[in-house]
Formats: C-alpha cells, structure tokens, sequence
C-alpha cells in the first residue's frame, strides 16, 4: 500500500480543530450558496466553508492552502470562487497506514 507522500505533513493539517470541521463539512453535496455546484457533487465554495464555520475569508484560504499542501483536499476554480473537495484516495491511503502502523 502507498502512503501518503508526507505522513508528518497530513496530520499537522489534520491537527486543527477548524481544519477538521472544514474535511467534515467537505462530505456535504450539493449544498452550495453560490449555485456553482451540482446536487449529487462532494464539496463545497470557499463561501460555504466560511459561513459554515464563521472564519474571515483570508483564515478559510490559509486552512484550505494547509489541507491542499497536505493532499488531503483538492482545489478548483469556478468563477470567482475556489470549489474544495476532499482527496478521498489520499484519505483512504492514510487510514490504510494508520491501521498498519498501530
């Protein structure tokens, strides 16, 4: 099994309690402010994670640049807006090396 490129790197992300909140909010779909995502789409706008959790815009890019330095969330442009989802291999390659190495 391949892990992770940077183990370290990942859990640091993970090490923030709004950097959590943020992956858990990422399960949501279809539930956009902005209208720049499908019903049956994973993610969310930078505008949803910044209501959702009540941080300024520049906290939500840093936590966001932190999660997609670490692999864990993938970013796209839509407009004028940044669309996140979650890096669901990357995810399972981490709790793959979790239950090997515990």
């Amino acid at each position: 099994m391949k892990r992770p490129a940077n183990l370290a790197t990942a859990f640091k992300a993970l090490g923030d309690p709004s950097r959590l909140k943020i992956m858990d909010l990422l399960r949501a779909s279809g539930k956009s402010c902005c209208g720049l995502i499908s019903r049956d789409e994973r993610g969310l706008c930078a505008c949803d994670v910044e209501k959702a959790i009540g941080l300024s815009q520049a906290a939500v890019s840093h936590h966001m640049a932190v999660l997609v330095r670490a692999g864990l969330v993938q970013a796209e442009k839509r407009g004028r807006w940044m669309f996140y989802r979650r890096n669901e291999a990357t995810l399972s390659r981490l709790a793959e090396t979790i239950k090997i190495a515990v």
